[in-house]
């Protein structure tokens, strides 16, 4: 019991560590940790560059991963090609051959791989489903399997609708209509008047059959289980890589556009196609293949608003229908609200925070979370903390605040100062250079372990500093750019004075030693903070010269968008452009006026140094 426990707690699909840096030495993806279980539903959601398709290439083997592991069902699969991953991935481009109509599109993977199945030993099989059949329904089988052998057609379009018509195998619906040859010129009434004489024949001719198979068996020391599988000493299934017959490819096609309702269009070419369409086409390419891992890279962004909000519930439905595990990259974060069950922010190539859409939403960790989830964005506005008056405030606005948080926010900064004076401790630490004569080998191996030490020790503070920064929008790859080599550039280094080498991590040295001095600045005085407030959070009601209004601040709106239900009110304050939401029945323009209000319980704080949340 515990074992079985064991195993459906572990994570289906795990990523470790992984680490994707291209040859100039830009670093793409950094220290990427996510373990995914299986059937959910996973959106890895950032604005453009910040790593997520790459991340989705090296899970798909399209791109070689730097470092770290991935593994599948506790298989480590980094170096299997991407062939072998059993993952279907549908890309931003639908990616459709012109020349080819919707079936043979959708066909195209099943015939041109090799797929496991198991051995079935085809003669008992066939005996067992026959036996069963014309015990059970003996009519509709007579007048299939008759029909088929009197029809002036080819033996595999026979057998293709033998098998269609009693779902069953091919070779099984060939014996059928082996056995009913001889009844061919029979009508329906003389073939139902017949039934015993018929099922006593034909029962006789499966024990023949069944005797000399099992004797075959016997003598080859071949074991069966009771689905008729070959199966070797373990009891598993004995399996073989083989192309699908023409008859299996096309039950898998007629399936799969039955899913996605492309029945109608499956002898149209890409071309007569809406883009919608298209995309299932895409989809149903991936889907026919029958893996457990479905990647989609952008599959939605070339359609059409409309187009895309239909694709987006039927693309979730399509999930739960299959019971995949998909892995989804946007950069819309309105597609990773509705469709995740978990949603994975990234920006600059770091991980910013993994969660439920509820989570990321109303929790956000830090200020790049916060402006990025969320439709309209997040208001973000500046505030001074008054610690001696308990108030957050700018102008009119003042938010009171309890000394809980204040001590909270010390606490904070006390933590941050802590942190970046180590970065900066151990990035100024100088590197160890030794002059190795006179050492012995064992003392050599020592020195060479230290600067080992001390490397690494280096590169994971510079990483650190780097994370911190991915989630403020103030990170820059300033320490990989390279500048362009021109003649005057070549010659001044051929024949100019010799200009000392940049310092390792300058970058980081400096950019850590002023933040450092910025927490110690807002510790001992009179910090600014960073606030924001959903938009729906902001109560805002039309200005009435007749009442009096004690916390609301009164202002004149910018721009209101009439959504339908409701209102996007623009408005300034504080020096920032900011939107709340109001009920459509107000009919508000920009000639009124309106009250807003802000209530400290909708706020949330964020440090403007290091983005992160004041909690």
């Amino acid at each position: 019991m515990q074992e079985n426990e064991q195993i459906k707690n572990e994570a289906f699909l795990s990523l470790k560590n992984v680490e994707k840096t291209y040859p100039n030495g830009e670093k793409a993806v950094h220290d990427f940790n996510l373990e995914i279980e299986r059937n959910e539903f996973i959106v890895i959601v950032g604005p453009s560059g910040c790593g997520k398709s790459t991340t989705l290439r090296m899970i798909a083997g399209l791109e070689d991963i730097s470092r770290g592991e991935i593994y599948m069902e506790n298989e480590l699969i980094n170096y299997k090609p991407s062939k072998d991953r059993k993952m279907a991935i549908v890309f931003q481009s639908y990616a459709l051959y012109p020349q080819m109509n919707v079936y043979d599109n959708i066909a195209f993977p099943l015939t041109i791989n090799k797929y496991p199945f198991p051995i079935v030993n085809e003669p008992l099989e066939s005996a067992e489903i026959i036996s069963r059949l014309l015990a059970e329904n003996f009519e509709k089988t007579a007048v299939s399997a008759a029909g088929a052998a009197q029809a002036n057609t080819n033996k595999a379009k026979a057998e293709a609708a033998v098998a269609a018509g009693l779902n069953v195998t091919i070779g099984c619906a060939g014996r059928l209509i082996e056995y009913f040859k001889p009844y061919r010129q029979l009508n329906n009434e003389e073939l139902f008047s017949r039934r015993g004489e018929i099922t006593e024949k034909i029962l006789s001719e499966l024990e023949k059959v069944v005797s000399a198979e099992k004797a075959v068996l016997e003598q080859n020391k071949t074991v069966l289980n009771e689905k008729f599988h070959v199966i070797d000493e373990n009891g598993d299934d004995v399996i073989e890589y083989r192309k699908m017959t023409p008859y299996e490819v096309k039950t898998k096609v007629y399936d799969t556009a039955a899913i996605l309702d492309l029945a109608p269009y499956l002898d149209k070419l890409p071309k007569e196609l809406s883009g919608g369409q298209m995309q299932r086409v895409a989809l149903g390419r991936a889907i026919v293949k029958n893996v457990p891992v479905f990647l989609m890279d952008e599959p939605l962004s070339n359609l059409d608003a409309k187009l895309r909000l239909t694709m987006r519930s039927e693309i979730v439905k399509l999930h739960n229908k299959i019971n995949a595990t998909t892995i989804y990259v946007t950069h819309d974060q309105t597609e990773a609200m509705t469709m995740a069950t978990k949603i994975v922010v990234m920006s600059k190539g770091f991980i910013q925070q993994i969660g439920s859409p509820e989570v990321i939403y109303k929790d956000p960790v830090n200020i790049f979370v916060a402006k990025f989830i969320g439709s309209p964005a997040m208001n973000i506005f500046d505030l001074n903390l008054d610690r001696e008056n308990k108030m957050l405030m700018s102008g009119q606005l003042k938010i009171k605040i309890d000394d809980e948080f204040i001590n909270k926010y010390d606490a904070f900064l006390n933590e941050k100062i802590d942190e970046f004076r180590n970065l900066c401790d151990i990035l100024h630490t100088e590197d160890i250079i030794a002059d190795d004569k006179g050492m012995t080998d064992e003392q050599k191996q020592s020195v060479i372990a230290q600067m080992k030490e001390l490397a690494a020790k280096k590169q994971a503070a510079s990483e650190a500093l780097l994370k911190i920064l991915s989630g403020t929008g103030s990170f820059k790859n300033e320490k990989v750019k390279q500048p362009k080599k021109s003649l005057s550039t070549v010659f001044k280094k051929l024949f100019g004075k010799k200009q000392e080498a940049p310092k390792p991590y300058a970058y980081e040295i400096d950019t850590a030693e002023e933040k450092l001095a910025s927490l110690n600045t807002a510790l001992a005085g009179t910090p600014g903070l960073l606030v924001g407030i959903r938009p729906e959070r902001i109560k805002i009601e039309r200005y009435d010269e007749n009442r009096t209004y004690d916390n609301g601040i009164v202002l004149n709106p910018t721009v209101c968008e009439l959504l339908g239900a409701e209102y996007n009110v623009h408005f300034d304050y504080c020096g920032k452009s900011m939107v709340g939401k109001i009920d459509a029945d107000e009919k508000i323009t920009t000639k009124d006026k309106i009250v807003v209000y802000f209530m400290s319980k909708d706020i949330y704080v964020f440090d403007p140094i290091t983005g992160e949340r004041i909690r």
